[in-house]
C-alpha cells in the first residue's frame, strides 16, 4: 500500500448502528486498500470534571467517561481485526460532540461513515440528521451513512444510483459505477420525476417520462463504455424522491445519491429528501458531493 493514502473515517459508538457503520468501513477499506480512521468523541456535559483525578483508589466520573471511550474503540479495533487482520487501522479519541469534530475528520479522508440509529423520527432528524448534513455541508468525500446492513444473496447485488438528468449527477454516477465494479454489482439508475396535482398531472405523465428517459440516458452516456463488464438498468419514475429512491433501493447494497444543484435530486438533497432518505433508506446511503467529480479520485487504488 503507498504511504499518504487518504483514509476512510468512521465514527466509533457503542450501539448496533455503531456497529454496523465499523463493519461497512472496514470492508470498504479493505476493497480499496485504504488506511481506516476509527474516531469516538467524548461529548461532556457542561461543568463536567475531564480531571484524572490524584486518588489511585477510586476513578473520578471523568476518568469512567474517558475510559468508556477507550473500550468502545478496542472493541471497535478488535472487530476491524478480526473481519480484516492485515488492515491498517488507527484510532483517535477527540473530545467534542460529533457534529463538531466530525466534519474536520473529513478534510483528509476517502470518505466518512457514521451510523444512523433506529429512533423517533424527531430524535434521530436531531443526532444523525444534522451529523450528516454538518459533514455533507462541509466535506469534499462520499458521506456514508448505515442505517442497515447491505444486502446480499438475496438476489442480484445491485447498487442504486440517483440521477437527476444534469452533471451535477456525474459524481454520484461515477461513485456508483466504480463501486459496481469492483463488487461485481448491477447499476440501477433511477430519474424522479415529480408532478403538481391537479387535473392536468395525469396527462403530462407520459410527457415526463419521455423527457426523464432522455435525461437519463444523456447523463449515463458514456459510462457503460468506461465500465463494459457493469450491467445498467435504467428506471423512470413519477412521485416523491424519497419513496422512490427508498423503493428502488429496498433490497440494494446502497443507495448513491448527489449533494448540491438546483431541481431535481441533487438540489433537494441537504433538505427535506436527505433528511427522508436518512431516516427511510433501507440500506447504506452514500451521499456524494458535486466537487467529487471523476472515480479515479474516490479509488486510490
Amino acid at each position: 500500500m503507498r504511504e499518504g493514502k487518504p483514509p476512510i473515517v468512521v465514527g466509533v459508538e457503542p450501539t448496533e448502528a455503531g456497529g454496523l457503520a465499523v463493519m461497512w468501513a472496514a470492508d470498504e477499506a479493505a476493497r480499496r486498500r485504504l488506511p481506516l480512521r476509527l474516531v469516538h468523541t467524548l461529548d461532556w456535559p457542561t461543568g463536567a470534571d475531564r480531571g484524572l483525578g490524584t486518588d489511585t483508589r477510586r476513578q473520578t466520573w471523568g476518568e469512567r467517561f474517558r475510559n468508556a471511550g477507550m473500550r468502545a474503540l478496542d472493541e471497535a479495533r478488535a472487530v476491524v481485526a478480526a473481519r480484516h487482520p492485515g488492515l491498517v487501522a488507527e484510532s483517535l479519541l477527540l473530545d467534542g460532540a460529533p457534529i463538531s469534530v466530525l466534519p474536520g475528520q473529513a478534510r483528509d479522508a476517502a470518505m466518512i461513515v457514521v451510523g444512523s440509529r433506529r429512533l423517533s423520527a424527531t430524535t434521530e432528524l436531531l443526532i444523525t440528521g444534522s451529523i450528516a448534513t454538518a459533514i455533507t455541508a462541509h466535506a469534499e468525500c462520499p458521506v456514508v451513512v448505515v442505517r442497515e446492513p447491505e444486502h446480499t444473496g438475496t438476489g442480484p447485488d445491485t447498487i442504486v444510483v440517483g440521477v437527476d438528468g444534469a452533471r451535477r449527477s456525474e459524481p454520484a454516477v461515477a461513485y456508483a459505477f466504480d463501486e459496481a465494479a469492483r463488487r461485481g454489482a448491477t447499476i440501477v439508475a433511477v430519474h424522479v420525476r415529480q408532478l403538481s396535482t391537479g387535473l392536468m398531472a395525469g396527462l403530462r405523465t407520459g410527457e415526463e417520462l419521455r423527457e426523464g428517459r432522455i435525461r437519463l440516458a444523456e447523463t449515463l452516456a458514456g459510462w457503460s463504455e468506461k465500465y463494459p463488464d457493469v450491467s445498467v438498468r435504467r428506471e423512470v419514475a413519477v412521485g416523491h424522491p424519497v419513496k422512490v429512491l427508498t423503493d428502488a433501493a429496498e433490497h440494494a447494497m446502497g443507495l448513491v445519491v448527489g449533494t448540491r444543484g438546483h431541481g431535481g435530486i441533487a438540489g433537494m438533497l441537504l433538505g427535506s429528501v436527505s433528511r427522508g432518505l436518512i431516516h427511510h433508506a433501507r440500506c447504506p446511503l452514500v451521499i456524494v458531493p458535486t466537487t467529487h467529480i471523476d472515480a479515479e479520485s474516490i479509488s486510490h487504488a
